[in-house]
């Protein structure tokens, strides 16, 4: 028999060279995030599809600047918002005291690191593109606990632009392959093997082209999103470029073919 939760872990190791960071830490990522109108309309779409009623309560695990939780704590009694970079809550906080927003309470750990107890138990719980985690068995049955009501995960299936990219540069840059990050393939199996019989739903509409204002700045985009910290490689990441994107007067767009998945399945409430 397949032991899932070791794939997951193996695989996501493997994708992160043994690296476990999160990548909103830093201060200009968070911020870059924060100001995506793409992002912040998806999250008010992917909100408003939810089935959320009045008097619950929502968790949102990963919720970076409030995606979802803004527009969800319009709907819903009460909304946590457990994020660990602290990047990401300044923004949230921010966000919250602009909008004067009385019912969101944002727990600032790791998920892995928060007990039951400071959690508790939500209607609904979601985790929006943000499942790094390293015993995926063990978030997922703690998710499964505290859900009154539903679990609703975000995720990818297939190979990610992103992905893409790091496998086409990666031989040309590091002289090795690159693994991908363990796909919702994995995901439902393990969920399978823990007697979860989640549904899957590819979401229509969901793209994140990524566009920049001149080909430098698309280079040294992609140069620190590829962990490179010398221009050495800058004329293969142009290369690329020129060959990958589309040209939009000074700017360059990345299309985004991602396939983009709910994963969900209900308590009984």
């Amino acid at each position: 028999m397949i032991d899932w939760n070791s794939v997951w872990k193996l695989a996501l190791l493997a994708s992160r060279d043994g690296r476990l960071e999160n990548g909103y830490e830093k201060e200009e990522a968070a911020e870059r995030y924060d100001r995506s109108e793409i992002a912040r309309q998806d999250g008010e779409r992917r909100a408003a599809a939810l089935e959320v009623e009045p008097s619950w309560s929502v968790l949102d695990i990963g919720a970076g600047p409030g995606t979802l939780a803004l527009p969800l704590s319009r709907r819903a009694r009460q909304v946590t918002a457990v994020e660990p970079s602290s990047a990401m809550v300044k923004r949230l906080e921010k966000h919250i005291a602009e909008a004067g927003i009385s019912n969101i309470r944002i727990l600032p750990k790791r998920w892995e690191d928060l007990s039951d107890e400071e959690v508790g138990e939500h209607d609904l719980v979601i985790a929006s593109y943000s499942l790094s985690f390293l015993d995926m068995q063990e978030a997922l049955l703690k998710m499964d606990r505290l859900a009154k009501r539903q679990v609703i995960l975000f995720w990818f299936a297939g190979v990610p632009s992103w992905e893409k990219i790091r496998a086409e540069l990666y031989p040309r840059i590091y002289g090795r392959e690159h693994v991908c990050h363990p796909m919702s393939d994995v995901l439902y199996n393990l969920l399978y093997s823990l007697g979860i019989y989640a549904s899957v739903k590819v979401l229509e509409g969901t793209e994140f082209p990524r566009t920049y204002e001149s080909m430098d700045d698309g280079v040294s985009e992609m140069r620190r999103a590829l962990g490179l910290g010398t221009q050495e490689h800058d004329e293969t990441i142009r290369a690329y470029l020129e060959r990958r994107g589309r040209r939009d007067g000074e700017r360059v767009v990345l299309e985004d073919d991602t396939v983009y998945v709910r994963i969900s399945w209900r308590n009984a409430g």
